[in-house]
């Protein structure tokens, strides 16, 4: 997921302008990642304008070949989106789950395949994090401080220990960063750790 350097991952208004532009690194990367994954997990709130955006990348010019790529493989991997209100997906790989989250993406781990990748959005991937589930976080950090924004921080509920076991700086100043989960506790039931020296 690309974020800037404080955490956001959409300027205010939708902004976007601040995302390093098509880069040919950074789709290896992508690519090479994805050689692993065999399952796409959406919330309801990106799908459409994700959706939209790749079919019209195989069937419009105007698209770069790396997202021409993408859209391929896209187009042929299955997507579960979460939903409680939607009917239809409008993709005919795509499928809807409108269960309880947790339960869901538990069973789906435990099915055999490849990996899964979470797309997004923000609020989605913010339940899912919460949820303890993820197993690994690929971040790619922008050489940018928004300030202000779309956080898939902002409203987590608990706490997650992380290890880091990669990085990597690409050419055009995005860091490529990543964490395997070690645990996840309830941050209200967390007692804090006192300082050593400070008397109390």
């Amino acid at each position: 997921m690309h974020m800037s350097l404080d955490g956001f991952v959409e300027g205010p208004a939708k902004d976007m302008s601040w995302m390093q532009p098509d880069d040919d690194e950074q789709w290896k990367e992508l690519f090479a990642m994805l050689n692993n994954v065999d399952l796409f997990l959406l919330g309801r709130g990106m799908w459409k304008e994700y959706r939209n955006y790749w079919t019209k990348a195989v069937a419009e010019p105007g698209f770069s070949n790396n997202e021409v790529r993408y859209a391929k493989l896209a187009a042929k991997t299955p997507h579960i989106i979460f939903s409680k209100s939607l009917q239809k997906t409008g993709w005919p790989n795509a499928s809807i789950a409108g269960g309880n989250l947790y339960k869901t993406v538990r069973k789906l781990k435990q099915q055999p395949g490849k990996d899964i990748q979470i797309v997004g959005g923000a609020k989605f991937a913010a339940a899912l994090i919460d949820s303890g589930l993820i197993d690994e976080y690929r971040m790619s950090i922008d050489p940018v401080i928004l300030a202000k924004g779309k956080s898939i921080f902002s409203k987590l509920l608990n706490r997650h220990g992380l290890k880091m076991i990669a990085l990597k700086k690409l050419h055009n100043g995005v860091v490529i960063s990543r964490y395997i989960q070690l645990d996840t506790r309830d941050t209200m039931k967390v007692s804090p750790k006192k300082r050593r020296g400070n008397g109390s």
